[in-house]
């Protein structure tokens, strides 16, 4: 009787971590697709330098999810999580573009509505990541994107907030030419795309987040000093271990470069 209550007991707590875990899964994938982002910018010194980390957009059939590369191999990555790579769910809830973003010490949680970007579509072709793309020109956030997109894997979605094209967007580079999304790889997978937002998140709307984003990152005195804004009453605990300060849990780029915003 003993071992039956205690088999019962354990099947009990595992259907309900099974159903804890189906909670977070909000879709499945159709593709996955990787891609190389560059940033050209500045050091503090004034010299030319590339920020580059990789992320992953999950396409699901209403749905697409964009992350950082090594969060989505469950890699907890120290060099990632400096950079601030936020994740990012479009049309999720339907309608809406939704994403946990990074200033320290806080995480925020942002929503828009998603945006009817205006493509216009041009006749220049070009082969990325073997796949036959067309291109197009639209504007988003404050900046002009020139896309690649291609008809043989359709999907409205492409890379971070872009989207609105009738093929996935495997390239796209702002006009200026300091933002660039390339597409390394696609793969026919199914996975499920999970919603999980850090328990402390501060609610924001996309609009209020991006002017306060910008207006910190983008004061000269975070090159020398990153953690210039940051008051005494919000540090709950600090740490340095192997050159890279922690405030919370929240890890401090002691040596950033210039702030490039992706969206004005």
């Amino acid at each position: 009787m003993k071992k039956k209550l205690i088999f019962l007991a354990i099947n009990f707590i595992f259907s309900l971590w099974i159903h804890g875990q189906s909670q977070d899964s909000i879709a499945h994938t159709l593709l996955v697709a990787d891609y190389d982002y560059t940033c050209h910018t500045l050091n503090a010194q004034g010299r030319k330098v590339e920020v580059k980390y990789g992320i992953t957009t999950q396409i699901a059939q209403h749905l697409a999810c964009t992350m950082g590369y090594k969060r989505h191999k469950s890699e907890n990555d120290k060099s990632e999580q400096l950079l601030y790579v936020p994740t990012t769910w479009q049309n999720y809830p339907q309608g809406q573009i939704t994403s946990v973003e990074t200033i320290p010490p806080y995480q925020y949680l942002t929503t828009e509505k998603m945006p009817s970007m205006k493509w216009q579509l041009l006749t220049d072709r070009d082969t990325v990541c073997g796949y036959i793309c067309q291109k197009a020109e639209a504007q988003y956030g404050g900046r002009k994107w020139v896309a690649w997109f291609t008809e043989q894997l359709p999907s409205h979605f492409g890379p971070w907030r872009l989207q609105g094209l009738p093929g996935l967007i495997l390239r796209a580079v702002s006009d200026d030419g300091i933002h660039h999304f390339e597409c390394r790889k696609v793969e026919a997978v199914k996975e499920k795309v999970s919603y999980i937002v850090p328990e402390r998140s501060i609610k924001c709307g996309r609009n209020k987040f991006v002017k306060l984003r910008n207006r910190l990152f983008g004061n000269p005195n975070y090159l020398s000093n990153p953690a210039y804004y940051i008051k005494a009453e919000e540090i709950e605990s600090v740490t340095v271990m192997n050159g890279t300060m922690m405030i919370g849990t929240l890890p401090i780029d002691m040596k950033p470069a210039q702030f490039q915003p992706l969206d004005f």
